[in-house]
């Protein structure tokens, strides 16, 4: 009798882990974000959160991935640092400074997608269904590497970039932002080839994370002195207004109506903790290395 109610026990935990609620992770004008580290995703729902207690509406764990190889599932997952949602929030594009990317189906429960990325930093969806990923200091790193599904999961172009860090398609211009060790840069996508388009040195170094204004005229990146943001039209870096800024903040993210999402390390590259500004609060993830934090959006 005991066997079978662990078992039940068990079965039940892994289905509530991996039955994404519908209408939680397709709805936009909820309060709801995505965390990320260690071997785990959690979609947070700030509006049933209370005090510091984060309301988790499911969990991603690739410990518990049965499609992902052994090798994958085990270990190049277990240091999870960039998560996104893309396709109206339906998937998850996902990396790991443990050596890998992948892109998981939400409403599937399933991987669409997995590669090799030496301590990959950031992945981000391309037109065409191209992937790109970031591979940041490595021995095999320090590069872009361009990816097609359809072609497999290894890279059909890789470009030389320091400390790759970040990686943003920008639909307007039809341009590709690439954020390293102490540069900017913008390529345009040509058939399978990424072509350097312009290159601006940051205001610092050691880049972390880069992200789009909601109106798409300006970038947030975080390095190691601070938090900038990046104006298209002029080409010019500023400090954001209003903005607590820190050392190393891994990642910032904002809101339409102006609700910043950031997370600052605590302990070497980590935090238990996810910030949040205007209105401000702070929830905290005891048992998580947490890395980066991204509004459940596109």
């Amino acid at each position: 009798m005991q066997r079978h109610f662990l078992f039940f026990a068990l079965l039940l935990f892994i289905t509530s882990t991996f039955s994404p609620i519908h209408a939680q992770t397709t709805r936009h004008d909820a309060r709801s974000w995505l965390v990320c580290g260690d071997s785990r995703i959690h979609l947070i729902d700030s509006t049933s959160s209370k005090g510091t207690t984060p309301h988790i509406v499911w969990t991603w764990d690739a410990h518990l991935v049965e499609d992902l190889p052994e090798e994958f599932r085990k270990r190049k997952f277990n240091s999870v640092d960039d998560v996104k949602a893309v396709q109206g929030g339906s998937q998850l594009l996902i990396s790991s400074s443990s050596g890998a990317v992948a892109v998981w189906d939400v409403e599937k429960n399933k991987t669409l997608f997995h590669a090799s990325v030496p301590n990959a930093h950031s992945i981000e969806l391309l037109p065409g269904g191209l992937l790109v990923a970031a591979a940041s200091t490595h021995a095999e790193g320090n590069k872009l590497m361009l990816f097609d599904p359809a072609k497999g999961n290894s890279p059909v172009f890789t470009d030389e970039l320091h400390s790759a860090h970040g990686v943003v398609w920008h639909e307007g211009r039809q341009s590709l932002f690439a954020l390293g060790f102490d540069v900017l840069r913008e390529y345009k996508l040509e058939g399978t080839t990424l072509k350097r388009l312009h290159e601006w040195k940051i205001p610092g170094e050691s880049g972390h994370d880069l992200t789009l204004s909601p109106d798409q005229k300006s970038f947030f990146l975080t390095e190691h002195t601070g938090a900038w943001r990046f104006d298209l039209d002029t080409a010019k870096f500023s400090k954001i207004d209003g903005f607590p800024d820190a050392p190393n903040i891994k990642s910032l993210s904002m809101t339409v109506d102006g609700q910043y999402l950031y997370t600052v390390p605590e302990e070497s590259w980590w935090t238990h903790h996810v910030s949040l500004l205007n209105p401000a609060s702070r929830l905290a993830f005891p048992g998580m290395r947490v890395y980066k934090a991204r509004w459940y959006k596109e």
